[in-house]
């Protein structure tokens, strides 16, 4: 089916599909670089749901799509720092059977979701090198500076060679109301 057959079955769902890109992209954008929010965390899911229905239903999924997209774009003068391995972020999922599926072979530690601030620390020799935020994905910033102030995150550790922990850094409701 080529584009224009498919915009004229799919018109109304192509635009309902674009005004839920723009409103979520503006409100991450809102939420990751300006410090600001226009919407709660609930309506932001329910838009996002929506969509990703919409994307499914339709099979089209547009390149600025925020289901293509993990974390925040960069904009800090904070130094950027490519990632060994890419980010990624796992669906919102009840789902036993896709939860195994993400893991495949590899093993996984599951939790409650927590919502903070995906890191990732790199030591060598049991020192701690790097922290790094999750970034886009592909590219994070370097927070080493604050990582070291963080209160569960060793300085040295008990390892010889070179290891990577990759977690959230989350802060309880009693110290963010303090």
């Amino acid at each position: 089916m080529d584009t224009d057959t498919m915009l004229k079955e799919n018109g109304a769902d192509m635009i309902k599909m674009q005004e839920l890109i723009r409103t979520l992209n503006e409100a991450s954008n809102a939420y990751y670089n300006e410090d600001r929010e226009k919407m709660s965390d609930f309506e932001y899911d329910k838009l996002y749901d929506a969509l990703c229905l919409l994307e499914q239903e339709t099979g089209v999924q547009m390149s600025d799509s925020p289901t293509m997209k993990v974390g925040y774009t960069v904009l800090s003068g904070l130094q950027k720092v490519n990632h060994d391995k890419r980010m990624l972020s796992l669906d919102k999922t009840k789902d036993v059977l896709k939860l195994k599926s993400f893991l495949g072979e590899q093993e996984g530690l599951l939790s409650w979701k927590l919502d903070g601030l995906t890191i990732v620390l790199k030591y060598k020799d049991g020192k701690l090198l790097q922290a790094v935020t999750r970034g886009n994905g592909e590219i994070g910033e370097d927070v080493t500076h604050n990582g070291l102030f963080f209160k569960y995150v060793p300085h040295k550790i008990c390892f010889q060679g070179e290891l990577t922990i990759r977690g959230e850094a989350v802060i309880a409701y009693a110290d963010f109301k303090e």
